[in-house]
C-alpha cells in the first residue's frame, strides 16, 4: 500500500436477496397493520355475539336448575312429613300431624315452575346450538387475529431493523477505521524501510479489535418481544 494512500469506506453492493430485504425495510407495513385492526374488530364483534348468545343458555339453565332444586326440596320435605305421620301412626295419641307449611309452599313453587321448566328444556337445545356456533366463530376470529399478530410482528421487526442496520453500519465503520490502521501498520512492517515496532503494533490492534467484539456481547431481550405480542392482541399500532 502506498504511504499516501487514503482509506475510504465504500458500501459493497448487496446481493440480490439482501437488496430485496433492504428495500422491504422501507416498505410501509400498512397492509399488515390494517389486516390486524380488522381482525381485532372482527374478534370483538364475535366475542360480543358469543356473550349475547350465552345469556339465553344461562337463563334457561337457571330455570331448569331452580326447578331441580325445588323438586329436591319438595321430596325432602315430603319425606319428613311421611316420617312424622309414621311416628304418629305408631304412637297415636296426638292429633294427626298436618303437612308442614314449608311442604305446601314447595309444592306451590314447583307447580309454578312446572310449565317454565318444560318450556326451558324445549328451548335449551336451540340456544346451546346457537352458542356453539358463536363459539366457533370466536375461535375462527381468534385464529385470524393471531395470524395477523404474527404478520404485524414481522412489520414491527422490519421497522426496528432499519435502526438496527444504521447502528450496525456505524459499528462497522468504526471497525473499518481500526482495521485500516492495523493493515497500514502491517504494510509498513513489510517494506524495505520497515517501521520499527509496526508488526507488533498491528498485532496488538488486531487483539484490541477481537477483545472489543468479545466484550460487546449482549444477551437476547425477550421482554420487548413479549410486550409487543401482548400489545398487538388489542392494539394494531403497537411497536417494538
Amino acid at each position: 500500500m502506498p504511504m499516501d494512500a487514503s482509506i475510504d469506506l465504500v458500501r459493497r453492493p448487496a446481493p440480490a436477496g439482501d437488496a430485496a430485504a433492504y428495500d422491504s425495510i422501507e416498505t410501509p407495513g400498512a397492509p399488515a397493520r390494517a389486516h390486524l385492526a380488522t381482525a381485532i374488530h372482527d374478534l370483538a364483534i364475535a366475542a360480543a355475539a358469543l356473550a349475547a348468545a350465552q345469556q339465553p343458555v344461562v337463563r334457561l339453565g337457571r330455570v331448569i336448575a331452580e326447578a331441580a332444586r325445588c323438586e329436591a326440596e319438595l321430596a325432602a320435605r315430603r319425606a319428613a312429613d311421611q316420617d312424622r305421620l309414621g311416628a304418629w301412626l305408631l304412637g297415636g295419641g296426638a292429633p294427626r300431624p298436618a303437612p308442614d307449611p314449608a311442604t305446601i309452599a314447595a309444592e306451590r313453587r314447583c307447580a309454578e315452575l312446572a310449565g317454565d321448566v318444560i318450556a326451558a328444556r324445549a328451548a335449551l337445545p336451540a340456544a346451546e346450538a346457537a352458542f356453539r356456533q358463536c363459539a366457533e366463530r370466536v375461535r375462527d376470529a381468534q385464529r385470524r387475529r393471531d395470524e395477523a399478530v404474527c404478520d404485524a410482528a414481522v412489520d414491527a421487526a422490519r421497522h426496528r431493523t432499519a435502526a438496527y442496520r444504521a447502528a450496525l453500519t456505524r459499528a462497522l465503520e468504526e471497525e473499518a477505521v481500526l482495521h485500516g490502521l492495523r493493515d497500514e501498520l502491517a504494510a509498513r512492517a513489510n517494506r524495505p524501510d520497515a517501521m520499527p515496532g509496526a508488526a507488533n503494533a498491528a498485532a496488538r490492534i488486531g487483539d484490541l479489535i477481537a477483545a472489543t467484539k468479545r466484550g460487546a456481547g449482549v444477551r437476547h431481550n425477550p421482554h420487548a418481544g413479549r410486550r409487543l405480542l401482548d400489545a398487538l392482541l388489542s392494539d394494531a399500532d403497537a411497536s417494538l
